[in-house]
């Protein structure tokens, strides 16, 4: 006969055992999604660097072949403007002789056909004497003899005279004015030419004997090409009766002096106010803008001043 056992189980000790551990799975689940999200940012934070890092590598490779490709073409750009100067040195050396060899072979013709021109001259007008005195002299006459002659009203009321004369008096008149404007400009340059000559004139007779005589030269260096290399002009003022050759050896000459430092460079505290006054005179009557007058003013004061 079967037989019925009736059990009485407390399940309050699993019930509490089973709170706890969802407690515990609740906590698990958080600290898995925490870790989820952290190894997330970790991985992102690890492929910003790693992709950061190559870039880094890749501009800095690229970076390396640009500044070699630079260097090397900038050694071979200066190798080549250190060519072109050199270059260009030699050909002023030359430009110089050949200004110096044309210089002296045209004042050699010039002086020879202006000697052949005066001979064959003075030969024609021996020939041609008669003629030439009829040129010179009698056809002047006659052509100031209609020029000059005035036209009388043909008829003869005493307004007409009156009139007549009155053109003959201002005419008369216009003439003396002519010549003596002509006169007082005719003494005007013989005075200047007067003064200049006797600025420039010895005041004694040299003939004979060796004298020294001061010319004016200009000195200036310039460097255009901002190549560092500085060129030096020399040029002597064209006075009294100094030759083209005598000119060309005198700027020669000062030319070697300045190049082997037998003339100095001497600094001085500020411009000389004439110098000052001309330069901004010729850059305020240039054509250039504005701006590029206000920069060449600025270095013209920032820049120092030197003299020989």
């Amino acid at each position: 006969m079967p037989t019925s056992f009736d059990c009485l189980v407390d399940t309050q000790e699993m019930a509490q055992t089973i709170s706890t551990v969802k407690r515990h799975v609740d906590g698990t689940t958080g600290a898995v999604v925490a870790m989820q999200a952290a190894v997330i940012s970790a991985e992102k934070e690890a492929a910003d660097l790693v992709c950061s890092r190559v870039n880094k590598g890749f501009y800095a490779m690229v970076h390396s072949q640009i500044s070699q490709k630079m260097a090397r073409l900038q050694s071979r750009v200066d190798a080549q403007l250190m060519r072109l100067n050199q270059q260009r040195k030699q050909l002023i050396g030359i430009r110089r002789v050949m200004e110096r060899d044309y210089q002296m072979i045209s004042a050699r013709y010039f002086k020879l056909f202006n000697t052949l021109n005066r001979e064959l001259r003075q030969r024609v007008t021996e020939l041609d004497r008669p003629i030439m005195n009829f040129a010179m002299s009698e056809t002047d006459k006659m052509t100031n003899r209609n020029e000059q002659t005035v036209s009388v009203v043909p008829v003869g009321q005493a307004e007409s005279v009156k009139t007549a004369n009155r053109l003959i008096a201002s005419r008369l008149k216009s003439s003396a004015a002519k010549a003596i404007g002509t006169i007082e400009r005719f003494i005007g340059a013989a005075n200047a030419l007067n003064a200049i000559t006797g600025r420039i004139l010895l005041s004694r007779r040299t003939e004979g004997e060796s004298d020294t005589i001061s010319v004016p030269a200009i000195i200036f260096e310039s460097n255009f090409d901002g190549s560092g290399v500085n060129q030096t002009y020399v040029y002597v003022s064209e006075i009294g009766k100094l030759s083209t050759n005598g000119r060309s050896e005198i700027e020669q000459a000062v030319f070697e002096a300045s190049r082997s430092g037998k003339l100095e460079w001497k600094s001085r505290p500020r411009v000389p106010l004439e110098l000052a006054n001309q330069f901004r005179g010729m850059v305020a009557e240039s054509s250039l803008p504005q701006r590029v007058k206000d920069t060449m003013g600025k270095m013209f004061a920032s820049r120092p001043f030197s003299t020989l």
